[in-house]
């Protein structure tokens, strides 16, 4: 509605100018009406593909909505309540196959296509090593696949219970700009 009354009036005040332009140029009132006319509706065309261009284009929920469309959740971890930290991990698989994690530590989020290793705890827990983040983080999930541990930065561990899939989709959204 607000592109249309734009139009309009770019329309108009591209119609009196040259119509000005060429009554002050010697034409006629009638061959300056007539080019006018012919200006204008070429300009009208031009404004109604702009219009329609506008339409076409994705608000930012809409790109986002697509993005989430194109990723399957494949789990996330927690820190269990009363953790030292508040830690999330949640880890997507996108249409080409990707995996893509996202964790957040106290606020901080860094996601990225991180590679894995595996590696122990000082107790000889195993956990998969996130590399190629701002910094390397571990997750490691029990057989029931709901329970594990996360490992900060500094190697700390703690334990975890799973994250839910609507709290990691939020996540995607803040990485979007959501």
């Amino acid at each position: 509605m607000k592109t249309d009354v734009i139009n309009k009036v770019l329309a108009g005040l591209t119609v009196a100018s040259i119509f000005a332009v060429l009554v002050a140029c010697g034409k006629s009132a009638t061959s300056a009406s007539a080019n006018t006319q012919e200006a204008a509706l070429e300009t009208a065309d031009v404004a109604q593909e702009a219009a329609d261009e506008d339409e076409g284009m994705m608000s930012l929920e809409e790109q986002i909505q697509a993005v989430q469309d194109t990723l399957t959740f494949m789990g996330g971890l927690k820190t269990a309540d009363g953790a030292a930290k508040d830690i999330d991990v949640a880890m997507f698989r996108n249409d080409q196959g990707d995996l893509i994690y996202i964790y957040v530590e106290d606020g901080h989020l860094d996601y990225g296509m991180w590679t894995t290793e595996e590696t122990t705890t000082a107790d000889g827990k195993t956990y998969a090593k996130l590399i190629g983040g701002e910094k390397e983080y571990g997750y490691y999930f029990n057989e029931d696949l709901k329970t594990g541990i996360i490992v900060d930065s500094e190697g700390t561990v703690y334990d975890a219970v799973e994250l839910d899939e609507g709290v990691a989709r939020a996540f995607v959204n803040t990485t979007l700009g959501g």
